[in-house]
């Protein structure tokens, strides 16, 4: 496993500080770069009105969970704010409503944010944006639970990380529904703060997003396999029952009514990344392979 030392932010109120800070922001990034999103991100941080945090990046570690797991043990804050090295921040208050937030209400367990897609992105990326679910959900006025709450931006107490098992590193697809499930078996709410947003972009072409949603398929077909007491229905809003362990035929079933939808409204993009999904999903169930090539590299070598 490969990982960069620990890169401090700016501390708040005092030249030194040899104390442990308040959090840790963990950012699992397979090359620490991300086309240049990394060191973007981390100047944001650094400009953020709360600045009692530490920032580690954890280079070459997959799959995310996993990723996320090493953060976590390396970790000397309070709480721990998991963000992907794709996204950048809505505002500079961010992570100071997570933190106030969580602090406030112990009942809730995981708290995440807003998402939306950028503000340059292309038309193609804007109008799947409107076609597709869960690529962007509401900014709130209140704190609102719901089970939109993803690893683009999580916050949770770092005792209650390792209380519940921390990740489940052996999922390439998932990794969300699980942890919620988790938090909320353990008697905490998972919510979305209030005035609170990030911006995490979708493929900008359709080859890009057919791609992804290949690979998604695959990695779904990974967890079918190995862990299919795992795989969970996830609702397409903040308001639909979630439905753990449900099984394969239910999940089919419950995919064909948005699935004709998508034909009678003309979603075209949201069509086609389904059939795109569905084959992924039946190639990894063929091919063994977890539609992370680096993971099942890494795996074969094991």
């Amino acid at each position: 496993m490969k990982y960069e030392k620990r890169k401090k932010a700016n501390f708040r109120g005092s030249e030194k500080n040899t104390e442990a800070p308040k959090v840790s922001i963990i950012i699992p990034s397979l090359d620490g770069y991300r086309d240049g999103n990394v060191p973007r991100l981390i100047s944001q941080l650094g400009n953020q009105t709360f600045g009692d945090l530490e920032i580690i990046i954890i280079k070459g570690v997959r799959p995310n969970g996993k990723a996320r797991n090493v953060g976590a043990k390396k970790a000397k804050g309070e709480i721990l704010i998991s963000i992907d090295d794709d996204v950048t921040m809505g505002h500079n208050r961010v992570i100071e409503n997570l933190v106030r937030y969580l602090e406030s209400d112990e009942s809730v367990g995981l708290l995440g944010i807003s998402k939306l897609i950028p503000e340059d992105s292309n038309w193609f990326q804007s109008r799947c944006a409107k076609e597709i679910p869960r690529s962007t959900s509401p900014i709130y006025d209140e704190l609102t639970e719901g089970d939109l709450v993803d690893h683009m931006c999580i916050a949770i107490r770092k005792d209650l990380f390792f209380k519940v098992g921390m990740e489940n590193e052996n999922l390439i697809r998932g990794t969300d529904p699980d942890l919620r499930y988790r938090i909320r078996q353990a008697g905490y709410k998972v919510a979305i703060a209030p005035n609170s947003w990030g911006y995490h972009p979708l493929p900008k072409t359709l080859g890009q997003l057919l791609k992804m949603f290949f690979q998604n398929g695959m990695g779904s077909s990974w967890v079918q396999r190995g862990y299919p007491e795992l795989a969970f229905h996830d609702s397409e809003n903040h308001t639909t029952p979630f439905r753990p362990k449900t099984s394969l035929p239910f999940r089919i079933v419950a995919s064909l009514p948005n699935f004709f939808k998508s034909i009678v409204r003309g979603h075209l993009f949201y069509f086609l990344s389904r059939i795109s999904y569905a084959m992924g999903f039946c190639y990894g169930i063929l091919s063994g392979k977890s539609g992370d090539p680096w993971f099942d590299s890494e795996r074969n070598k094991g």
